[in-house]
């Protein structure tokens, strides 16, 4: 009978070491997984416009050209004079989708003023259009074209840069942010 406790007491400590290992390493995964689902829409903040890089652009972007929807090419140089919007996005990227409604609001506070919102994707046109159309988005999207300039060959989306009406890069922004915040307002206003 001695045998058999000592061995049974063993087991059954393994045991309850071994349930206690198990639940502390799911919590663990639990919280990991949280958290990197946390870094959607719900962490978009506004940029920060207290320091940006400035960049001439058209003298860069040379014969950088678009294409709408409907497949007409724009020449990038189109916009010149004008305070310019310029962001990189895709329909498949979640911060990209993230911040789509504040962009929206955004494009709606500003569409009246003489700013050009240039949102480019490197995709299917009809991928495009349907991600448009489903969303009920508004503001005027464009897929890449060709000759695009060194400044803006960056490897990670959403990419935004805003232009002043001179061409100069005044701001650029990588990752999701809320655009449709007062300071970005007035930041775009102060481009006019």
């Amino acid at each position: 009978m001695r045998f058999f406790n000592k061995h049974f007491s063993i087991g059954l400590g393994s045991g309850v070491v071994l349930t206690i290992t198990l639940i502390f390493l799911a919590g663990y995964v639990l919280v990991k997984i949280r958290s990197v689902s946390d870094r959607g829409e719900t962490r978009s903040k506004p940029p920060d416009f207290s320091s940006y890089q400035q960049a001439a652009v058209y003298e860069q972007a040379g014969s950088w050209s678009i294409r709408t929807l409907e497949g007409k090419e724009v020449p990038f140089s189109q916009f010149k004079g004008k305070v310019v919007f310029l962001n990189f996005w895709a329909t498949w990227c979640p911060p990209c989708v993230a911040e789509m409604p504040s962009i929206q609001n955004l494009y709606d506070s500003l569409k009246d003023d003489d700013i050009a919102f240039v949102l480019i994707a490197d995709e299917n046109k009809r991928t495009v259009r349907n991600f448009m159309k489903k969303n009920r988005f508004t503001f005027p999207v464009y897929v890449q074209g060709k000759n695009l300039p060194d400044l803006f060959n960056t490897r990670r989306i959403p990419a935004t840069y805003i232009l002043d009406r001179k061409g100069i890069v005044v701001f650029n922004h990588v990752g999701s942010a809320k655009w449709d915040d007062e300071a970005c307002l007035r930041f775009f206003r102060s481009l006019m």
